[in-house]
């Protein structure tokens, strides 16, 4: 079994009622989730923490302290995306304790709700772990859970040495018991929709005196615990924990910041839905803003709060290059969304509380654009999902698309030919020699029958350099001279004349160049010292060029050195081989990775899709236009008809193609979210018309 499916639930019999057997079974849900959880955390701590130096062993540099491997019986590896995931998990966990930690010298009491099978008191009392020092003697745990879940756990304890000598937990203990009492690690069983429950524990309980303590520090931790419940319900969570003296709450859970219809947020949705354990409280608080102010409401009002990406880019850039170098991992735009979907909240009710520069997450606000009013814009959908994502296309001169390559989700060699309208998806025969399995490459026409393959890649750490020549009248392919350097992720255009401009992507070669495919060299390319670019290299940008007027724009991209996404459009002409760039607008809905952009006339360029930095793009900035002389950017709207009700979109590892002076297509483009399932885009066209 798939721990990130829930556990099969069997029926229950007895002589419960139908009422009764619902909310059991659906308790039982909501615990099967802390199998998929701790099974990717397993994952994680096998390949990140030893090469992070992460709880290393005090008498063994070279090992690392292990605890979740007490909880999981069977190691799975997860993907790098899913892994890199949760370890920011973790790291949100930590650090947060790490900062209220560093701000005082008092004791401090975790009070873990939901805990599930969360090994966090151990690896933090642990004598034998390093990073753990500054922790054994300040911190005590409470564990809060359904009383089965804790009982398994305790029992789990007992039958493991390790674990039972960390907390001095005695094996005499009496079986089936689901309270502890340590001298630093305690449980007690409570189910957090009984809100009175919890509040009687909170606040009247006798033997837990260290609550009602106002010298003692209390931190609550909710890590995707409150999500399942009502709103009110973790409303009154929240409330009651806010009386208590000095204390704080760190929550992640799940975000819907563009609201239910957003393509990732409605796979994961449908993935807990199906799971029989449904995200309750998330979307009546689906925004950071709402969030903040939810938390002010009950009683915290010291907040600091943001998304899993304000987390990772408040991480050393050391540290994250290190993370990046333990697993080859090219699905940035998939990490992106994930973060986008993860709050981390960490709100105080001690007013003196600072936040650090360290740990505080800076918001900037973006602010709403105009929807654009040139434009006369449709959206068509095609009903036509090829089910394939990072391949690259072009339009021939009957009007028809091809496309080669991507993944589906393995990488494939294949080539579609898309006839009728684009209404007809066509599998052409594979001639010999063909170009091998491939993604993130590109794919340019040259001439009225040829098109040009540059670059590409099998795995992350596997890149391409060679050049295919694709004869569509033939349907036969001939390999050129190969490429100076590897380069995937790059952008490639028509200049005319045979002639491709080359930018950008994983590469260790120059910027620009150019590929004569009449005379199968590459030329050099010079930036003006009149240009106004700062970039060295992108990756993951979009680039367009208009040959009638040989003006070009290039927008967004990654820039590696600072892990920052350009928020810029730049347009360039090209003369004897030196390229005159300049900067037109910068905006914050320009930073985009992966996006795919076109002119639709000389002074108007539309960007589609791709992923950001900022925010999570919704139905109102997914598409937007750019004046290049009023240098403004407006939004092109995709419709509740389209958004809402078709439900079949992904504007990730998408092509885009101008098929006419009216019309775009969008092509392909697919997503696995998080480990909520994959989703796929339905082919559409872009009408536009000048509004008279």
């Amino acid at each position: 079994m798939d721990p990130l499916e829930n556990p099969t639930l069997s029926s229950l019999k007895g002589q419960q009622s139908k009422k009764e057997r619902k909310l059991k079974y659906a308790d039982l849900a909501v615990q099967g989730t802390n199998n998929s959880s701790i099974a990717s955390k397993r994952s994680v701590e096998a390949i990140y923490l030893s090469k992070l130096g992460i709880n290393k062993s005090i008498d063994n540099d070279n090992e690392s302290c292990e605890y979740f491997k007490y909880f999981v019986p069977k190691l799975v590896n997860r993907s790098p995306c899913i892994n890199r995931g949760y370890w920011l998990r973790l790291h949100a966990i930590r650090s947060k304790l790490e900062s209220i930690r560093n701000a005082t010298d008092k004791q401090i009491l975790v009070i873990n709700l939901g805990c599930g099978f969360d090994p966090l008191a151990f690896e933090l009392l642990d004598k034998q772990n390093k990073d753990s020092l500054p922790f054994i003697e300040r911190f005590s745990f409470l564990d809060i859970d359904y009383s089965d879940l804790l009982k398994n756990k305790i029992q789990i304890i007992k039958q493991t040495s390790t674990l039972s000598k960390i907390v001095g937990l005695s094996t005499d203990l009496i079986s089936e018991t689901d309270t502890v009492n340590c001298d630093r690690y305690y449980t007690r069983p409570c189910d957090l929709n009984c809100t009175t429950d919890y509040e009687k524990l909170m606040l009247n309980s006798v033997d837990l005196p260290q609550l009602g303590d106002p010298n003692i520090v209390k931190v609550f931790i909710a890590e995707v615990s409150l999500a399942y419940m009502k709103a009110d319900l973790s409303d009154e969570i929240i409330r009651v924990s806010s009386l208590l003296p000095n204390a704080h709450f760190v929550m992640l859970e799940q975000l819907v910041e563009q609201g239910p219809f957003e393509p990732f947020s409605r796979q994961m949705l449908k993935h807990f839905k199906k799971n029989d354990s449904p995200l309750q409280s998330v979307t009546t608080y689906n925004t950071i803003d709402s969030q903040r102010t939810r938390f002010e409401k009950y009683g915290f009002r010291n907040i600091n709060i943001g998304d899993m990406l304000h987390l990772w880019n408040s991480i050393p850039k050391e540290t994250r290059k290190t993370i990046e170098a333990i697993q080859p991992f090219d699905e940035l735009e998939e990490f992106y969304l994930f973060c986008h979907h993860y709050m981390l909240c960490h709100a105080t009710n001690d007013p003196n509380f600072i936040f650090t520069s360290e740990y505080k997450f800076e918001i900037t606000p973006i602010e709403a654009i105009d929807e654009d009013k040139e434009l006369s814009v449709t959206f068509e959908p095609l009903g036509l999902d090829i089910k394939r994502s990072f391949g690259a296309g072009y339009i021939n001169m009957e009007g028809n698309m091809v496309y080669h390559g991507g993944c589906n989700p393995n990488r494939v060699n294949e080539t579609l030919l898309l006839t009728e309208g684009i209404m007809k998806c066509i599998v052409l025969d594979k001639p010999i020699p063909i170009p091998p399995v491939r993604t993130c490459h590109t794919f340019t026409a040259t001439g009225s029958n040829s098109a040009v393959i540059i670059g590409g890649r099998n795995a992350p750490h596997r890149p391409y350099k060679d050049v295919w020549l694709y004869d569509s009248k033939q349907n036969k392919w001939t390999q050129r001279q190969t490429l100076p350097e590897t380069r995937f992720r790059h952008c490639t255009v028509s200049i005319g004349q045979g002639k491709l401009l080359i930018f950008g992507g994983v590469t260790t070669g120059e910027p620009f160049m150019i590929y004569d495919s009449n005379n199968d060299t590459y030329e050099s390319v010079s930036i003006s010292e009149d240009s106004d670019f700062s970039q060295l290299n992108l990756v993951s940008a979009c680039m367009s060029y208009n040959e009638d007027i040989n003006l070009g724009c290039l927008v967004g991209g990654l820039n590696t050195d600072s892990n920052v996404v350009s928020d810029t459009l730049y347009s360039f002409t090209l003369e004897t081989n030196k390229i005159t760039l300049w900067k037109i607008i910068s905006h914050p809905l320009l930073s985009r990775y992966g996006a795919k952009c076109s002119y639709i006339n000389s002074n108007k360029i539309v960007v589609v899709g791709g992923t950001s930095q900022n925010i999570l793009f919704g139905s109102e900035t997914t598409i937007v236009a750019v004046d290049l002389k009023m240098r403004k950017v407006n939004s092109l709207v995709i419709p509740p008809a389209i958004w809402e009700e078709h439900g079949k979109l992904c504007f990730v590892g998408f092509e885009l193609q101008r098929l006419n002076d009216k019309q775009l297509i969008v092509l392909g483009g697919a997503a696995t979210c998080y480990g909520f399932g994959a989703i796929s885009n339905d082919s559409m066209l872009i009408n536009f018309q000048p509004i008279p």
